[in-house]
């Protein structure tokens, strides 16, 4: 039998190894620092084009004192095989109006924290929008100071608490701005919103579909100066079981409070009323009772397994009456109007 000799081609395994762990070490050290940055800030992309059943939305949110209306701007991607596309979607107030405009998909781009949608332009400073769709047309720039996001620590590097480090979550949540300032002029039908230091709030939403169930409300129009909240209780499927999370934060003007299913929080009650509901949360010592009433509302499209195809309707134009109780003694107590409110399957 004749010996073949491989010695030319032979393969070092020493130096292949070596090679090849110090190309993971990088590539795990990169996604690790890659991660760590989304998690430390959800404006930032979160996903992947390629994934099938996949959404992403930005959500901002600017009330016009001079007007006494309400804008909010919700530009995203819907990532499936039927209907790939990038959105922008307007909802206003007084009278409510709702509008989806819908780009393909390649017009979604990004450097950084700065996206674009066809001519439109959006980071956590400045929106740009030039929107003309079936007589509808708003066109301007909004530009955002002082934006005052969430605290993190390792435990709570998000709203999320330590969920944030699972992927895979149906629905993922992010507050990229409790409040802000808003300078600037948009031309909607040729009637002119100015803006001068206004008030406005960020945040946005990611994974497969919205909660079947949820509650989710918004506000920073309150008496006291610089005063944010934002609340959500919703159904979260996990690890093939269910359960009802909550997560909240009140913004004031010397301290932030976290609600959390992460903290103990859980829901005492919720009272449906004619024009809206009563929701108590309890964490600990700390109660918090909000009564919500919403006025109109408008339908804005939600994402089902990506897809923008279900329907919520959002109180743009609501209000909330906010009570904070330690050991049932009332610490804080505010109204705020033009809040953003949503319920959804809680019957």
């Amino acid at each position: 039998m004749k010996c073949i000799s491989y010695t030319k081609n032979v393969i070092r395994f020493d130096v292949f190894d070596s090679r090849a762990k110090t190309w993971y070490n990088r590539s795990m050290q990169k996604t690790s620092t890659d991660r760590k940055m989304k998690r430390e800030n959800p404006f930032l992309f979160q996903g992947d084009l390629q994934r099938e059943g996949y959404f992403e939305g930005w959500y901002y949110k600017q009330v016009n004192a001079m007007r006494d209306q309400t804008i909010s701007v919700i530009f995203g991607v819907s990532v499936t095989s039927s209907d790939p596309h990038a959105f922008v979607q307007i909802l206003l107030t007084k009278p409510v109006r709702t509008y989806y405009f819908h780009y393909p998909i390649e017009s979604f781009r990004q450097v950084g924290d700065r996206f674009w949608i066809g001519n439109n332009q959006f980071s956590q400073r400045q929106v740009h929008l030039e929107l003309r769709q079936d007589g509808f047309e708003c066109i301007g720039t909004l530009d955002y100071q002082s934006t005052t996001p969430l605290k993190r620590t390792r435990y709570m590097p998000s709203i999320m608490g330590p969920f944030a480090y699972l992927d895979h979550m149906e629905c993922n949540h992010g507050v990229v701005s409790m409040n802000h300032r808003v300078n600037g002029r948009l031309s909607i039908n040729d009637e002119f919103w100015l803006f001068s230091r206004d008030t406005g709030y960020i945040e946005k939403d990611w994974g497969k579909s919205f909660p079947k169930r949820y509650i989710w409300m918004q506000g920073n129009n309150f008496k006291t100066s610089e005063a944010s909240v934002m609340i959500s209780v919703a159904h979260i499927p996990f690890l093939g079981l269910s359960f009802e999370g909550i997560i909240a934060e009140i913004s004031l003007p010397n301290r932030s409070i976290r609600i959390a299913t992460y903290l103990g929080a859980r829901r005492e009650s919720l009272v449906h009323t004619q024009n809206g509901f009563t929701l108590t949360l309890r964490q600990g010592k700390l109660r918090i009772l909000i009564e919500a009433k919403m006025d109109q509302v408008g339908e804005l499209k939600s994402p089902k397994h990506g897809v923008m195809k279900d329907t919520i309707k959002e109180g743009l134009g609501g209000t909330i009456n906010v009570t904070l109780q330690r050991r049932n003694k009332t610490i804080w107590e505010d109204r705020s109007t033009h809040c953003g409110i949503e319920i959804e399957g809680y019957k």
